[in-house]
């Protein structure tokens, strides 16, 4: 297994996309093997530093009536179903991501994080092409549109743009799911295209503003992956 290939697995690692012998086996592999744990590590404290994005925001009196009652509404069988195990390494993130939604405010969650969001088809895990570690993370949904989520900041020099592609079919190339002038976290709607894959190719390049002259790609690639389905 090559190093980039060792360094896509920390991303599918710390994002929880193993399955429960993938995970045995890359643990097994991380205990003796310092960049590979370093990996691990880095990734860990850059999604630790999302949550520093959220503003408090104050939560409506009537909140905690509003939970109880969709509680109530809810299954019996459903409280008493156990939740599957989660890896020790993403207990941390699943405490972010928990803190995450007491900074937004309750208020918000009781009337949006309560009804269940759309699920991801596939995840990628992009990785810098200057040192091969993870840079972006790429949810990709039914409906044609995509969640980036920047790990690492990009220098976009004046007069170019950052140009988000993917791979769906080789025989058809890649097409543009949207452009964007600095790394940040954003939703692209994308073009009509069929379903996402296991395996589809991800990348984003640097293109001349406001994006590719030809519709492919021309600049170099700064990061790219292959998707995986959640699990």
């Amino acid at each position: 297994m090559t190093r980039e290939e060792r360094l896509a697995q920390a991303g599918d690692y710390v994002l929880g996309l193993m399955d429960e012998s993938q995970r045995a086996a890359f643990e097994a592999a991380m205990a003796d093997d310092a960049e590979l744990l370093a990996a691990v590590d880095r990734l860990t404290r850059q999604m630790a530093s999302l949550d520093d994005t959220a503003t408090p925001v104050a939560a409506s009196r009537d909140l905690w009536s509003k939970i109880e009652n969709r509680l109530a509404e809810m299954p019996k069988h459903a409280a008493s179903t156990p939740p599957p195990a989660r890896r020790p390494v993403l207990q941390n993130w699943y405490a972010m991501a928990a803190s995450v939604i007491v900074a937004l405010g309750l208020g918000y969650a009781a009337g949006n994080v309560l009804r269940t969001p759309p699920e991801p088809t596939v995840i990628a895990v992009l990785l810098n092409q200057t040192d091969a570690s993870p840079a972006v993370i790429v949810e990709a949904f039914a409906d044609d549109s995509v969640h980036l989520v920047p790990l690492d900041n990009f220098e976009v020099p004046e007069g170019k743009i950052l140009q988000v592609w993917t791979l769906p079919d080789p025989e058809t190339g890649p097409v543009s799911l949207g452009t964007l002038t600095a790394s940040q976290d954003i939703r692209l709607a994308g073009p009509n295209l069929p379903l996402p894959q296991n395996g589809q190719l991800y990348e984003i390049t640097l293109e001349p503003a406001p994006g590719s002259p030809t519709g492919r790609p021309t600049g170099p690639i700064l990061v790219k992956g292959f998707a995986k389905p959640p699990v």
